[in-house]
């Protein structure tokens, strides 16, 4: 397919919660080549080779994909800065030359990378290269992408190579890699901590605002040394009320946050240059780096069986979401159906979605905290148990939080999923140390959020959530969980809710996969679970009484409906693929958010 060069896909700034001003995008034609660099071939980054958007749509396994692009740089924009070269994601491994040397590497599909290439480039045109290998190996996560050379079950085309944007950042000789703001909601403060490149002492300013600006919260300077600094960031006696500064999907208030790097002036002595500490008695003027960040104020914990946020007990409503979409697959063709997927799942009723099996697009969670809906974080899965897996999985979800920390969209981690890659969890302790191993990191790294260890089954003690997949709850066996401490004991549907050796302890129950209706006017092909219905009327027939038992019962803390869309050979949708809705948008939000003071 001929390729439209002045086409730029998702030209908007990739990380909404980490920008600067001076960047370059890179989406758009590339070079490509399979296995080897002869760029018989070109691709529209950042769409996978699999998908149409790409141009190309060849769905054929290759291990090695090749990339070439030529950028021209002005040397006004290079003098005195740095340039960071990044990548929203490329899987699974990436190695970059510019202009002939190497740049070097990552590994790991769904996370974020960058390099500093400035010793690499000059003024005028300059070379890219990557190559992207992505193997079939079950020992890594893959999430929802086959490793078997066909879709099969609910698993699909695999997404190989560049399919997050890529672009080009200019910064300063020393610049912020990372800010980390953790609420506390009821001293209405937050601790700050700044990660910055090199190690001279820099003075760091944070500037706070809320309300788009309209309202200034304060600023201060504090002084990082080592490549690291904290202060916090106190609200409690501005002139505003509290549920102004709070954030909540109805009321989703983001307080920006504007973070200047100041670099050390050295002095002299006498002639001579005085190095280390005793140099930095003074600070430059302007800025070395300038970055627009931002968080919520926002609270998500549990006590007596319930989970609160910001002190109140709230009922979680959430979709299952997998992020596909029949043009793109994994890539979301644009930003403005990041936007409508979620304005649609809030106008069926839902309060939140789980993202499933997929460390989604930046901006994906940017629009959650912006438009007001919560997200469940979940690790892809790895479909072998080897030390090769437990690596991976540790590295990835380590990423993921540093990455996405600051959304206050994202109320609770998964790291394991339905026992996938840990078949024998239910008696082997090796995978139920990993589950716990995975759970203790997402604690240590992160205080402040929810964790379901192993969602769906199978779970150890350590969980915040007990998380239920029950796909044969209909309204004839709601009587199941009428006595829940035996249930949670053993089992809802198949398998038992906790491993050997470990036990239910009070946490908030949640139903955490229940329903993927299908239609009979679906294809043949294509599957739900237990039987398909012939139009809407039986579909709201099946759905309504359960999805009532649930919000009235007063014995779970929330559910998650399988699933938004339809997901190739997987037809058990709320929407088709090209987000059609299959049922009416208002009945749905009539099942889906009524109101728990309503039940009765």
């Amino acid at each position: 397919m001929e390729q439209d060069h002045g086409r730029i896909p998702r030209p908007e700034f990739p990380r909404p919660d980490f920008q600067r001003k001076e960047w370059e995008t890179l989406n758009g034609v590339w070079g490509f080549s399979f296995e080897e660099p002869v760029f018989d071939r070109e691709i529209l980054v950042p769409f996978c080779y699999q998908s149409k958007e790409s141009g190309i749509g060849e769905t054929k396994d290759y291990q090695k994909v090749w990339y070439q692009r030529t950028v021209t740089l002005e040397k006004e924009k290079l003098e005195g800065k740095h340039l960071l070269l990044k990548f929203g994601a490329v899987d699974s491994q990436a190695k970059v030359w510019v202009n002939g040397r190497y740049a070097g590497e990552h590994e790991g599909g769904y996370s974020a990378f960058e390099m500093d290439i400035t010793s690499l480039v000059n003024a005028g045109e300059n070379e890219i290269r990557v190559l992207a290998v992505d193997d079939t190996n079950a020992d890594k996560p893959r999430g929802k992408q086959s490793w078997t050379g066909e879709k099969f079950g609910c698993w699909y085309t695999p997404c190989t190579g560049i399919w997050q944007s890529v672009w080009l950042e200019y910064v300063g000789s020393v610049h912020l890699e990372r800010v980390k703001y953790t609420p506390n909601v009821s001293e209405l403060s937050a601790l700050c901590e700044v990660f910055v490149s090199g190690t001279e002492d820099v003075m760091v300013e944070l500037t706070a605002t809320a309300q788009e600006g309209r309202l200034f919260l304060g600023s201060q300077r504090f002084l990082c040394c080592h490549g690291y600094g904290k202060t916090t960031l106190t609200f409690p006696d501005l002139d505003i009320r509290r549920d102004q500064l709070l954030w909540t999907p109805d009321s989703p208030n983001l307080i920006d946050v504007c973070v200047k790097v100041f670099g050390s002036e050295k002095i002299s002595d006498g002639g001579a240059q005085v190095e280390g500490r005793a140099a930095v008695s003074a600070f430059a003027s302007q800025p070395e780096d300038v970055v627009n960040t931002y968080f919520g104020m926002r609270s998500i914990e549990y006590s007596n069986g319930r989970i609160s946020l910001n002190g109140s007990v709230f009922y979680q409503r959430l979709v299952l979401d997998q992020g596909y979409w029949p043009e793109s697959i994994l890539t979301p063709p644009s930003d403005e159906a990041i936007k409508r997927d979620i304005l649609l799942t809030k106008e069926m009723g839902f309060n939140g979605a789980r993202k499933h099996q997929k460390i989604e697009d930046p901006r994906y969670y940017y629009w959650a905290d912006r438009l007001g809906l919560i997200v469940w974080g979940e690790l892809p899965s790895a479909y072998e148990f080897n030390d090769r897996a437990i690596e991976a999985s540790a590295r990835e979800l380590a990423r993921f939080v540093e990455r996405d920390y600051n959304h206050p969209c994202i109320v609770t981690w998964v790291p394991v999923n339905e026992s996938w890659g840990v078949r024998q969890i239910l008696e082997n302790t090796q995978q139920q140390d990993y589950c716990r191993m995975l759970t203790y990191l997402l604690r240590a790294l992160d205080p402040v959020r929810l964790v379901s260890s192993n969602d769906g089954w199978e779970q150890v003690s350590e969980t915040d959530i007990c998380a239920i997949h029950d796909y044969a709850l209909f309204p004839s066996t709601t009587g199941k969980y009428e006595d829940m401490e035996a249930l949670c004991d053993g089992y809802a549907e198949s398998r038992y809710l906790f491993a050997a050796g470990n036990e239910y302890q009070g946490q908030p129950v949640l139903l955490t996969e229940y329903g993927g209706i299908a239609f009979e006017k679906e294809e043949e092909s294509g599957w739900g679970y237990y039987g398909k219905v012939k139009d809407e009327t039986e579909f709201l027939e099946r759905l309504q009484p359960i999805t009532e038992f649930l919000i009235c019962s007063g014995k779970f803390s929330g559910f998650c409906y399988t699933q938004l869309t339809d997901v190739m050979q997987e037809v058990n949708g709320l929407l088709y693929e090209d987000r059609t809705p299959k049922v009416s948008v208002e009945k749905l939000r009539q099942v889906f958010g009524r109101p728990v003071m309503t039940c009765g």
